[in-house]
């Protein structure tokens, strides 16, 4: 931690001396979508707290929940923040073809150092026609399943290493008068982006892999492929089943995903948990009950979404990217801070008391520093994957708005509700609704 702190203020002097007392007082805007006075919006502010504090310059976060259509209004009005994060790399790359964002190399950005540390395929993800734009950032892992070892070894379950073992263990479980799997889309507007997230990562498991995955995300394949038909299957298969899911296909559409995992920490009369496995990604612990927060790692892990038909190590995520809309001096420093493993030590720091699992992007950055185990452990899992290139980015987040956070969504929610007898309905109307 020592050489930590010296590294980072070492490079916040130099900043400093390079910026001298012209920058002193400028404040550049950091805006994005997690809320201000919340966990991850306090957070992110305090990583700025040493470099104000060396360089004189003014970072102030400020986050909402209707980011996008805010943004757009900002720059419409010609008033942008200096930077944003977006959740949507798509996004980034649509506003970088409207001429809203400007190019990396133009902010300063050593784009060979850049494409080092944080691995050729996120750096793709926000560059059009090979010129980055985007920033990556945080990232989060979705190929997980949270469990509760206790439970398990108290009935002899095993965890499960292939998709026809978690089925097994799911009808085990049924036959034994309990339900497995905790299951819940609900988020506003956004509603169905959990179900999208369980078909990416059967995507990569089924068919031809990696490059099918690819293929389906970039329109290369229709979106009612026979393919993407098996991976609806699937899918249909977990949410269908009678018994499988709490509350059944009503309680799908109709709980926050917030609270989805909540029977898991709650207790019947007879002793058994409400469920035993919820697919979610690695943020979810944040909205845990506080109770269950402080056994994270012991009294709730998790395991590696199970193997299908494609053996492979592929791991889905998601996460951030942020991007610069007005380019001056003040704002260049703090991109250059941004992009050093010190930021991220700070980060690491600084998410510490809010259970956030939020993961850098950074594939140089020493995982020990992670306030808890489990988050290093999954940061490991993310840069080896970073690494192998087998790490995917969340199917919907690049596709374009009118599919990703569109009709995907909206055909999931329907599937959930309607039945397997709607899979090819719902495939159907989100290929025809592609622009």
């Amino acid at each position: 931690m020592k050489k930590s702190i010296i590294g980072l203020l070492l490079i916040l002097s130099m900043l400093a001396v390079a910026c001298g007392n012209s920058l002193e007082g400028q404040e550049v805007i950091y805006f994005g979508a997690p809320a201000t006075d919340g966990p991850d919006g306090q957070a992110i502010q305090a990583t700025f707290r040493d470099f104000t504090e060396e360089t004189g310059i003014i970072v102030t976060y400020v986050g909402s929940e209707n980011f996008e259509s805010e943004l757009l209004a900002q720059i419409e009005a010609g008033n942008p923040p200096n930077i944003a994060l977006w959740p949507q790399p798509g996004t980034v790359r649509a506003q970088a073809r409207a001429g809203n964002i400007i190019p990396l190399e133009d902010v300063g950005v050593d784009l060979d150092e850049y494409r080092s540390n944080f691995s050729p395929y996120l750096v793709g993800l926000g560059e059009v026609d090979g010129v980055p734009y985007g920033g990556a950032q945080a990232v989060n892992l979705k190929s997980i399943v949270w469990y509760q070892p206790a439970e398990f070894e108290k009935r002899g379950y095993a965890i499960p290493e292939t998709w026809d073992e978690m089925i097994a263990l799911a009808d085990q479980i049924v036959a034994e008068g309990m339900t497995p799997f905790c299951f819940g889309m609900y988020s506003n507007g956004a509603t169905g982006w959990l179900a999208t997230d369980w078909m990416e990562d059967i995507m990569l498991r089924t068919g031809n892999g990696v490059d099918s995955y690819d293929a389906w995300v970039n329109h290369e394949i229709p979106f009612n492929d026979p393919i993407v038909k098996t991976a609806a299957t699937y899918l249909s298969q977990i949410m269908h089943t009678d018994g499988y899911v709490v509350g059944g296909t009503d309680a799908i559409v109709s709980t926050f995903f917030g609270n989805a995992q909540d029977p898991m920490f709650e207790r019947d009369s007879n002793g058994n948990p409400g469920c035993f496995m919820h697919r979610q990604a690695s943020f979810i612990p944040g909205f845990w009950p506080e109770e269950a927060k402080a056994g994270l790692g012991t009294e709730t892990t998790f395991f590696a979404f199970p193997q299908m038909d494609v053996v492979s190590d592929t791991v889905l995520g998601a996460g951030d990217m942020w991007a610069v809309l007005v380019n001056d001096e003040a704002t260049q420093a703090v991109v250059d801070f941004m992009l050093s493993e010190d930021y991220w030590t700070g980060v690491a720091e600084n998410w510490s008391g809010s259970s956030s699992t939020r993961i850098t992007a950074h594939t140089g950055f020493d995982t020990s520093k992670y306030w808890s185990p489990v988050v290093a452990q999954q940061a490991e899992f993310l840069k080896a994957a970073l690494q192998a290139n087998v790490f995917r980015f969340d199917g919907s987040d690049n596709m374009p708005t009118e599919v990703g956070s569109g009709s995907f969504w909206v055909e999931m929610t329907e599937l959930a509700t309607q039945g397997p007898g709607y899979i090819d309905t719902a495939l159907d109307n989100i290929e025809k609704s592609w622009p």
